[in-house]
């Protein structure tokens, strides 16, 4: 991070938000098919998946719900401003380490999460399964957002997965817990 965290900020996740998905590289979406693979087999095999619709009367509002917190949130902070938006221009060294560290405090945040604000996700955030489904998300929106240069291709990903893991998986989510 630059000596003045204001114009780091305004250079990587401000710049970040302004860069359309729509016109990111076919390439930044590569992984997508390879972490869906893992997190299913993952998920089912660890039995963190189960087939069913979620049955809410706030079911109709979770995605929106859902596309701020975690994914807008958790994009912003681990992508956005842990790494740096043109980290490419440094060599492909660089920027798998810099995926490789956004991607270690992503994992590390969910027992942390769990542990200091939210007991009942204790079970589940620090269930070593679960945390490897949350590293292949955290390599895949990486890579997305290392090759976009766009904060909302990872956004997407990760709202897509959480989406579909609440409303059809059986996932649990925080909203119905409060």
């Amino acid at each position: 991070m630059s000596a003045n965290p204001g114009k780091y900020l305004s250079n990587n996740l401000g710049q970040s938000f302004l860069a359309s998905p729509f016109q990111a590289p076919l390439n930044a979406w590569a992984l997508v098919p390879v972490f869906a693979i893992v997190a299913v087999s993952v998920g089912f095999g660890a039995g963190l998946f189960q087939f069913g619709w979620l049955d809410s009367p706030i079911t109709p509002v979770l995605p929106i719900l859902l596309f701020v917190f975690p994914s807008l949130l958790e994009e912003a902070f681990f992508r956005g401003v842990l790494i740096p938006r043109n980290i490419l221009a440094s060599g492909h060294v660089k920027a798998a380490w810099s995926v490789a560290i956004s991607t270690l405090v992503f994992v590390v945040w969910h027992p942390f999460n769990a542990l200091a604000f939210n007991p009942t996700a204790i079970s589940l955030f620090l269930n070593p399964w679960f945390l490897v489904i949350v590293g292949a998300m955290g390599i895949t929106c990486g890579y997305a957002y290392v090759l976009s240069r766009s904060i909302w291709v990872p956004v997407i990903i990760h709202w897509a997965t959480v989406t579909v893991w609440v409303l059809f998986l059986g996932g649990r989510n925080l909203v119905l817990e409060l």
